[in-house]
Formats: structure tokens, sequence, C-alpha cells
């Protein structure tokens, strides 16, 4: 018998993580929550807004995973994974099964890993965290708590990437280089020099243009 999943938010990047759990086989989904009911859900039932969570976890549903994206500018993912925590949910990893993952590699809960991605030897994922489709995160690579690493982006060997960041699609981070937290890098982008935390970076080289601290 499959264990059953609660989704929490319905938006694009559910549609990923939804494809992710059907491949794999492991959860059955049992609904979602949100602010409304979603037109185009796959079908699944709206299980009522976030109010609805404890009574949720009460019935006997123990499995959540928030499915909204982050894209660097807010704290949404943070208050709903504090609050699915505090109610007593489990969020576990979800991994596609075209992903490519070492067996040294480390992820912390309600992390997503997409499709077609590599997270070789000694890398780490925090809690939270998107790996989007066919990103690779090289040996020794850290990624930290809720931070975004977008499609097809290379973080090469030894990288440090910190919390909260979103990692522009087609990034690449040159090897040993450390990203601070709260930071974006636009698409495209090349960092080849360590990144202060709060700034967005974009260009060849990457540069900071903006510092969103002030």
């Amino acid at each position: 018998m499959k264990d059953k999943i609660v989704l929490v938010g319905f938006g694009g990047h559910a549609e990923s993580v939804i494809d992710s759990i059907e491949a794999s086989g492991k959860y059955e989904i049992v609904g979602y929550t949100d602010t409304n009911n979603k037109i185009n859900c796959r079908g699944y039932t709206y299980l009522g807004n976030d109010e609805n969570l404890e009574s949720i976890y009460l019935e006997g549903i123990h499995n959540a995973f928030i499915t909204i994206g982050y894209m660097g500018k807010n704290d949404l993912r943070d208050k709903l994974y504090y609050m699915l925590k505090k109610t007593g949910f489990n969020m576990p990893v979800i991994t596609d099964p075209s992903a490519i993952i070492s067996s040294s590699a480390e992820i912390g809960e309600g992390t997503f890993i997409g499709k077609g991605c590599v997270l070789n030897t000694g890398s780490k994922i925090g809690r939270m965290c998107i790996i989007n489709s066919c990103a690779l995160i090289e040996h020794g690579s850290v990624v930290n708590d809720f931070t975004h690493i977008a499609v097809r982006s290379a973080l090469c060997g030894n990288v440090t990437i910190g919390s909260h960041c979103f990692i522009g699609a087609a990034s690449i981070v040159i090897q040993g280089i450390t990203v601070g937290e709260n930071v974006i890098t636009g698409a495209g982008a090349v960092v080849t020099s360590s990144l202060p935390d709060g700034c967005t970076a974009v260009g060849i080289p990457a540069k900071p243009v903006k510092d969103r601290s002030l």
C-alpha cells in the first residue's frame, strides 16, 4: 500500500512535482490545499485552504509536500514549512526517477529533485530546496536550506550556495565559489567569484547589480 500525501499549494511547480510522484509510485496523492479551488488540478481533489491542514493530519494523512515554487522574492515556503512542522507532518524528499543521485549525496526534508538532475558524490542539499530539471550539482557542493537551483544550472565542484538563494536558469557557478544567502543570479550568469549576501548578480562573469539588503 502506498503512503498517502497531501500537496500544499497548487501552481506550475505542482505540475512537475505531481509528475515525479506519479512516476515514482511511492505515494498516493489524496488532494491539495490552496487559497481556492484550481481549474486545472490534474484531477486531484481540492481539500480546502491551509487552515484545513490540521484536520487533514488528524484524519491520518501524515505526509505533506509544498508545491509552490520559490523565486527568491518571498518567504511563503518558509511559513508553510514551519506550520506543517508544528502540525506534525512528515515532509519527504520527492525525487524524479530520471535523476541520478550518488549514494553519498545527502538531501534534506521537503526537497524536490526534478527530471534529469545529477547529484554527484559528496554533494549536500538542505531542507526545502528545489533542484530543478537537468540541474547538475557536482562533487562536494553544498546547497543550503530553501534554495532553488533552476533548470540546467551547474554547480561545479566544491561550490557552496547559501540559504534562500535563487540560481537562475542555465547559470554556472565555477568550482570552489561561495555564494552568500538571499542571492539571485540571472539566467545564464557565470559566477567566477564569490557573491555577498543579499545581492542580485547577472552577466558573464556575473557581477552584483543590486543589494536587496539596503
